[in-house]
Formats: C-alpha cells, structure tokens, sequence
C-alpha cells in the first residue's frame, strides 16, 4: 500500500512576544519535531521584536 504525500506547508506564523532566548527555544523544538516525523525544513526564519529585560519568559 502507498502512503500518500502530505501537503506541503510553505509558511507558519506564531504570534507571541518573544525574546531572543524564546525564538531560539522555539526553533530547535520545531525543527526537532520536524525531524521526528520525517519532515524536512528549508528554511526557518523567526523575527523577534526588542524585549526588555522585564519582558523575559518565566
């Protein structure tokens, strides 16, 4: 039996107030996530906005 080809997903956006920590965070856990089912990124680009240092993730 043939498996059938996923949909390709050409872009996600993720709205949240991030700080460079966060987006870094972000992107290893979508990439290692990608990789545990088979799925391959070209490219991953996460734009920060300036955070404070008030503005930290808990």
């Amino acid at each position: 039996m043939k498996k059938q080809r996923r949909e390709r997903v050409d872009r996600i956006r993720i709205v949240g107030d991030l700080d460079p920590h966060d987006a870094e965070a972000l992107q290893l856990e979508i990439r290692r996530l990608a990789k545990r089912y088979g799925r391959r990124i070209k490219e991953l680009q996460i734009e920060t906005m300036r955070a404070t240092a008030t503005r930290r993730s808990p």
